[in-house]
């Protein structure tokens, strides 16, 4: 249904291999809980540029599965629902996504927000 290749826009991304309808499931994964009291030793790591916020206590998720490889959009055609209760998370379409179209999220958390990089169009 989809694969890891090289993107036009920013590294590598996460690219459908057939055509995927809207409101699929696309993959569900387990989410690996940083404590809030060792964020700050995350931070120093590549690794941070790829963690979630998790909760108030200043906890990070990682999301261990191919959903880290999927870039930036403002108008991406999926989303990553994260789910406290099970410590996991699931990557939906929006919208139908065409057979080698890449499929991207919005790193912005709910409500809008800045990102840490620049954006570029591909």
């Amino acid at each position: 249904m989809f694969e890891v290749r090289q993107s036009p826009v920013a590294g590598r991304g996460l690219f459908a291999t057939r055509k995927i309808a809207a409101d699929t499931l696309l993959m569900e994964a387990p989410v690996l809980v940083v404590p809030g009291a060792q964020r700050d030793a995350l931070r120093e790591t590549l690794v941070d540029d790829y963690v979630y916020e998790w909760d108030d206590a200043g906890a990070a998720g990682l999301v261990l599965g191919v959903s880290s490889m999927c870039n930036h959009s403002n108008d991406p055609n999926a989303y990553l629902w994260l789910v406290p209760d099970t410590e996991s998370a699931e990557l939906w379409t929006i919208k139908p996504i065409k057979k080698n179209e890449e499929i991207t999220v919005s790193y912005r958390a709910e409500g809008g927000g800045e990102l840490w990089f620049d954006i570029i169009d591909g």
